[in-house]
């Protein structure tokens, strides 16, 4: 893990050289980076603008690439379309250059003095993630996901690059007081607890049965989540007038958990509706700093829990 993060952090390499980049990987790993590949200018559009381009916090480019993928050589303009491309798309992340020729190492040295810092393959790697992970640590949003490393951990594992990204957006502007981003959390809020429901249908079915979960057709798309049926299940379907328990208990009915899960499912919902309706009781950025840290104590369950070992789930009912 990156020193003073705590979480992976992601980059992108753009080379045609399959072989010098699977031995990188290992490099990478040590200093704490994933390494996305791509081994054209193109593929590496389609990663920053998929599902993973906004967990990207760092890109290396080799300085002679293909710029498309099928094309049959290198192409020495790559270097000059990548540099408009990121600085267009993505000016904020920090960008290196790599070579293994002497000869062009000396020349982009000089073109992109004050610009990007140029690296030789074979000898300046350490240098270079050094450079990048010091560079990537300095971005709003990966402050935000290192101060809850064990969090993201769970949602990098089990929920995906949209989770993570809805995530890392409600915790750094719960701070946020206009009404229109106190909506905008409390929803990411009441969806990414939908999204652990509907993972820990995979991965536990026992606990989140499938009559819960609703498609249009077969398993896509998603139409929608019993949030409230499921939390009766979770607690065994508990009859508060007779005190009896109906079914298998997964959360006990006064345990802190099930508070905090019906503490995101009722607040998010109802302060919602709050500010929908012009309501007179408004949620506030307290309510959502308050529904936002009962959600990171849902994640770190769900983590314990989605595992199939048993011992995983020791101790959580």
């Amino acid at each position: 893990m990156s020193e003073g993060c705590g979480i992976a952090l992601t980059m992108l390499i753009i080379d045609d050289d399959e072989r010098y980049v699977d031995a990188l990987f290992r490099d990478a790993r040590r200093a704490g980076i994933r390494l996305l590949h791509a081994g054209s200018l193109e593929e590496g559009k389609v990663v920053v603008e998929g599902v993973d381009g906004a967990g990207i916090c760092g890109v290396i480019l080799d300085v002679e690439c293909y710029k498309r993928r099928d094309d049959a050589t290198p192409d020495s303009s790559f270097i000059i379309a990548a540099t408009k491309y990121f600085t267009e798309k993505a000016p904020h992340l920090p960008v290196v250059a790599l070579t293994g020729v002497q000869a062009l190492f000396d020349r982009y040295v000089k073109d992109f003095a004050g610009i990007w810092q140029v690296y030789k393959k074979g000898r300046d790697e350490s240098a270079m993630f050094a450079h990048l992970r010091q560079r990537a640590l300095e971005l709003e949003w990966v402050k935000v996901a290192g101060r809850y490393p064990d969090v993201f951990r769970v949602v990098d594992t089990y929920l995906g690059a949209d989770t993570r990204q809805a995530l890392i957006d409600c915790l750094g502007t719960m701070d946020d007081v206009t009404p229109a981003r106190i909506r905008g959390n409390l929803a990411n809020l009441r969806s990414i607890q939908e999204k652990l429901y509907i993972v820990l249908h995979r991965h536990r079915p026992d606990m989140v049965p499938r009559r819960f979960i609703y498609y249009e057709h077969g398993d896509q798309p998603l139409k929608s989540v019993n949030v409230a049926a499921i939390l009766e299940h979770l607690k065994g379907n508990f009859d508060m007038r007779r005190q009896q328990i109906q079914g298998e208990v997964f959360l006990h009915y006064r345990s802190p958990l099930y508070r905090f899960s019906e503490l995101v499912y009722r607040v998010s919902s109802d302060g919602i509706h709050a500010i929908d309706e012009d309501s007179a009781d408004k949620p506030t950025r307290y309510t959502v700093q308050a529904v936002a840290n009962a959600l990171l104590e849902l994640v770190l369950w769900f983590g314990r829990v989605a595992g199939e070992e048993s011992s995983e789930c020791a101790g959580v009912r």
